[in-house]
């Protein structure tokens, strides 16, 4: 048997966040298996740690349908539960999965993990993607300064904290909150929709239907990727971002933001633990 733990990241309580499944023993899962068993989760994402040092650990990231080099509150859970179990210590970890090192830390009630990554020119040319969202072209975009950055108009772009998505900035969070969900998206790696809410707030929704996750309630590597989207544009910022609500499960994730560097944290609560079987 192979125990795990079931937490919430982005919870401000239990039952709400991002739910994630932790498999915190190296070797007790075959790797051959990893991908079936993520599918029986049914989860966003399942991780399975395959090692363990002194200053960090070895992971391993699946959706339903695929592995990722990186994803943003795997990274987080599967921290704070290794550390819940005291299989590390300490104030900071480094997480090594297929994008690299993610150095994470723990901060109070939060967790909070840090990447580099690049972010693209604007883009143009996916009419069809505004329409299966049901979004005007006129919707697109959105002034920095609304959420108190320097002045900058935000358009769509591709940005890349450990795995690429299309970021696409609409003008209120009215426009967000209809979205109706896309069959496709730009790229596989998901489309991140986001709008102001006012001075330090964003509402977004995470889209990745050829992941296998119609929607995802709380999406670290695309709020990291939109931190360094805005870094890039507009410079450092504070933020967090409201995400899941559309689906039940609200996300607070919170963002600091520079040009060509991200903080992404959140809190981590515990909902269940079980092994295994087979």
């Amino acid at each position: 048997m192979a125990r795990y733990r079931l937490v919430d990241v982005f919870a401000r309580e239990p039952l709400t966040g991002n739910a994630l499944a932790v498999f915190p023993d190296p070797g007790a899962v075959d790797p051959a298996r990893m991908q079936r068993i993520a599918r029986e989760m049914n989860l966003s994402e399942t991780t399975f740690v395959t090692g363990v040092s002194a200053d960090g650990y070895d992971v391993r990231i699946f959706t339903p349908m695929f592995e990722l080099p990186f994803a943003g509150h795997p990274t987080l859970g599967t921290a704070w539960v290794l550390r819940e179990l005291g299989a590390v210590a300490g104030e900071r970890v480094i997480q090594r999965s297929g994008a690299g090192e993610t150095p994470v830390t723990f901060e109070d009630d939060r967790v909070w993990l840090e990447r580099t990554g690049e972010v693209g020119e604007e883009i143009t040319g996916f009419d069809d993607t505004l329409k299966s969202l049901g979004v005007e072209p006129g919707d697109v975009g959105f002034d920095a300064a609304e959420i108190g950055g320097k002045p900058q108009a935000l358009r769509p772009a591709i940005a890349d904290a450990g795995v690429a998505q299309t970021m696409l900035p609409l003008a209120s969070p009215d426009i967000v909150a209809a979205l109706r969900t896309p069959n496709r998206v730009p790229i596989a790696g998901g489309l991140f929709c986001f709008a102001p809410l006012g001075r330090g707030r964003i509402k977004a929704r995470f889209f990745a239907p050829g992941l296998g996750v119609v929607e995802d309630p709380g999406t670290g590597s695309a709020c990291a990727g939109c931190g360094l989207y805005i870094g890039a544009r507009s410079g450092e910022l504070t933020f967090e971002i409201e995400q899941g609500i559309e689906i039940a499960r609200p996300s607070i994730i919170s963002v600091q933001a520079s040009p060509g560097r991200v903080r992404v944290g959140g809190s981590v609560h515990l909902a269940a633990e079980g092994s295994l079987i087979g």
